[in-house]
């Protein structure tokens, strides 16, 4: 009988989650927004209300496994820190709370290692024991995976690679520290350096106007470009990773710009690169929740 999961995702702006198979195959899925002006107490009761929908109308589950924003001790499912992007969230005993709930075993990682998981097990880190993960979203967010297990450091901020400074005494960042990464490679970040090269244009349009040869898009990009080159050149030269795995919103627009990017990275730096891009999507999070949980179960 295939054995099946719940892999749940909580982010600043929704909740999703997914029975899946042992296969990697989704079988039934469900999502809501996270209710952030509820506080913690109105996150949970969404979440547990997401995990019920999927236990009544889909098969028999064997666990749950939950990738959440913030840092997290995935020893004790405890959530360490979290910004105001889940308030009230720092401190919250996730683990326990869905195990008294629902009476299943429960595991929590960070939301980047959940999907650095989902790429190692049937994504772009197939077949890799060790690989970091880059993510480039509404933030910047990272995870290094080593042996197949995710390295989540002594308080949770492991492969935090939006919080690396790249340019000190630069932009203040909500975290205290000044020029981190996140301020400079995000999709946020693009959009800033978008509307200050023309008015009319976001990311979207200015990653439109580089394909298509504009100069004064090639220009903004060369910075952003730089940046990433390095960004990656460091994450390479204190993990060596099998590969570097580069993930979220701005990294799915890669048709527009890797193959430029990747001459400035050669250029950039010395050091040899297996950079590909992330193959999961937005699924990669619920995917490698649920692998956390059927790992642990095979412990």
């Amino acid at each position: 009988m295939t054995r099946c999961y719940i892999g749940a995702d909580i982010g600043g702006t929704g909740i999703k989650a997914a029975v899946i198979d042992e296969r990697g195959g989704i079988i039934t899925r469900s999502s809501r927004p996270t209710p952030v002006a509820d506080g913690a107490k109105g996150i949970l009761l969404a979440l547990k209300g997401v995990i019920s929908g999927l236990l009544a109308d889909g098969p028999e589950v064997s666990g749950i496994g939950i990738g959440t924003a913030g840092r997290v001790d995935p020893e004790e499912g405890v959530v360490l820190y979290a910004t105001d992007n889940l308030p009230g969230w720092t401190g919250m005993r996730l683990a326990a709370e869905i195990e008294a709930e629902f009476a299943l075993p429960a595991a929590v990682q960070n939301d980047a290692n959940a999907a650095a998981l989902g790429e190692g097990w049937l994504g772009a880190a197939l077949g890799l024991a060790d690989y970091a993960m880059l993510t480039l979203g509404t933030g910047v967010g990272g995870a290094l995976v080593h042996k197949n297990q995710p390295v989540s450091g002594k308080q949770g901020a492991a492969g935090e690679f939006g919080h690396m400074v790249l340019y000190p005494g630069g932009i203040p960042c909500s975290c205290g520290q000044s020029g981190c990464t996140e301020h400079y490679l995000s999709g946020r970040a693009l959009n800033r350096l978008a509307a200050g090269a023309n008015e009319g244009w976001d990311s979207r349009r200015l990653l439109a106007a580089f394909a298509a040869g504009d100069p004064g898009a090639a220009a903004v990009m060369e910075v952003y470009m730089n940046d990433l080159s390095l960004t990656v050149h460091n994450i390479q030269s204190f993990f060596d990773p099998g590969a570097i795995i580069l993930g979220g919103g701005v990294a799915e627009s890669h048709p527009l710009w890797w193959v430029a990017w990747l001459d400035r990275l050669t250029a950039a730096s010395p050091l040899s690169f297996n950079v590909l891009p992330a193959r999961l999507g937005n699924e990669a999070g619920i995917i490698g929740a649920a692998r956390m949980i059927m790992m642990r179960e095979m412990e």
